[in-house]
């Protein structure tokens, strides 16, 4: 037994030699043949790592709340299966929901719920000469830092008692810093939101940038002084909600207890549909799931279409190479090699020419996944099972696209491959 695996080891290691040999003496020829193979495997590769790249992004962006919080909105895109239109006409048709909301629910569960609020403008910020036009002002619950990804770098939080007395303090984005005190501390210092002035009482941690565009030019207001700048109903603002620590609720009775609020808040009959919508962390990577899923079953047959278009220029290139050494197949022949030793010898070089394609395709698209992230900032990144997958793609098409020419040069007759010329 050992003896017949030895012997199987070490003709394969021939083939294997001969094949390389042969791809070593003819380089350019063997580079050409695999272009295609190396564009396909790039353009999959590139695909798998952006769509989970793309998947990660939206999780993290959409879901920009702690694992555990239960996030209520106007309407969320998510719940309408990519529908834009539907989508749109929720927000149009669906009531607003109002800090008065808030407030609601906050009694209502003060026994057993963690529940804040955030609220989203657009002001400039000042400062002396400098104006910082469109800043993203978002007027929040002093429970922010609990219920988002937002913490505090220096200075302190916004307070209940800022809140309550709507106070003109606020926590300043690491942007605003930069352009605003350069030199300086911020802590204490006056800057104008609009036409009134606040004291910058914190700095909150950088998030960096992604596609460019910085997460960092932001300002936070207390919820009560959004209201007095922006009005109290001039627009829907979003509640999250999440359990005591005392009581450790799961996410699914989180989000039970405050939909039942919601709807009798809103007095809907039983058979009446939500006319709101719940997030958490799990439904916007469900969503999200099967988001990438769709696109990765329309767009991965379309980069299928590379590989197979290299295949055939393998498969070409090695009916070639059969006719060009047909006088070396009659030799071997000659010589003892049967058959099978000879459609084993050019699976194995159609393979190996493959496999390369599959390694300068995953190069390449390493390279490339490498620079969109370095660019973007997207969290992209080339998966593990990527990587598998291309190579295991390329030596599949050297298989199957390599069968052709190797039954071609096993059928040859010896006696009339030695008289070719």
């Amino acid at each position: 037994m050992n003896s017949n695996i030895k012997k199987i080891f070490w003709r394969w290691l021939e083939f294997l030699k001969i094949a390389f040999d042969s791809i070593k003496a003819h380089r350019l020829r063997s580079l050409l043949t695999v272009i295609g193979v190396v564009i396909g495997v790039a353009v999959v590769t590139i695909v798998a790592a952006l769509l989970e790249g793309a998947g990660n992004f939206v999780v993290s962006q959409t879901a920009n709340f702690a694992p555990n919080v239960v996030r209520i909105d106007k309407a969320a895109f998510q719940d309408f299966a990519g529908d834009g239109q539907a989508f749109v006409t929720a927000l149009s048709k669906r009531p607003n929901i109002y800090p008065d909301d808030l407030q609601v629910l906050k009694n209502r569960f003060q026994e057993t719920l963690e529940i804040g609020g955030q609220a989203d403008g657009s002001l400039p910020v000042r400062r002396s000469e400098k104006t910082l036009n469109g800043i993203n002002v978002q007027g929040v619950t002093p429970n922010i830092t609990s219920l988002t990804s937002v913490k505090i770098a220096n200075g302190r939080e916004l307070t209940e008692t800022d809140n309550q007395f709507r106070s003109n303090v606020c926590v300043i984005g690491t942007d605003i810093v930069d352009e605003l005190f350069p030199n300086l501390n911020p802590l204490g210092k006056e800057i104008r939101i609009g036409q009134l002035p606040f004291i910058v009482v914190g700095i909150a941690e950088p998030r960096g940038s992604l596609f460019g565009a910085s997460q960092d030019g932001f300002v936070m207001i207390p919820l009560g002084t959004f209201s007095r700048i922006f009005g109290e109903r001039s627009r829907s603002i979003s509640i999250l909600a999440q359990s005591k620590p005392n009581l450790n609720l799961s996410v699914a009775e989180t989000e039970e207890a405050v939909r039942v609020g919601m709807r009798q808040l809103r007095k809907l009959k039983f058979a009446d549909e939500d006319n709101f919508s719940l997030t958490t962390a799990k439904s916007v990577q469900a969503f999200t799931d099967t988001l990438t899923g769709l696109i990765g079953t329309i767009t991965y047959p379309l980069t299928i279409i590379a590989l197979v278009v290299g295949g055939v220029v393998v498969m070409n290139m090695m009916l070639a190479s059969v006719t060009e050494r047909t006088k070396e197949v009659g030799i071997r022949m000659a010589l003892g090699a049967r058959r099978g030793d000879i459609l084993t010898q050019f699976l194995f070089e159609a393979t190996l020419l493959t496999l390369f394609g599959g390694i300068l395709g995953l190069f390449l698209a390493f390279v490339l996944v490498w620079v969109v992230a370095l660019i973007t900032k997207l969290p992209i990144f080339l998966p593990l099972w990527a990587a598998f997958m291309a190579i295991g793609i390329s030596c599949l098409v050297g298989v199957v696209f390599g069968v052709l020419p190797a039954r071609r040069a096993a059928k040859l007759d010896p006696i009339e491959a030695l008289r070719s010329e």
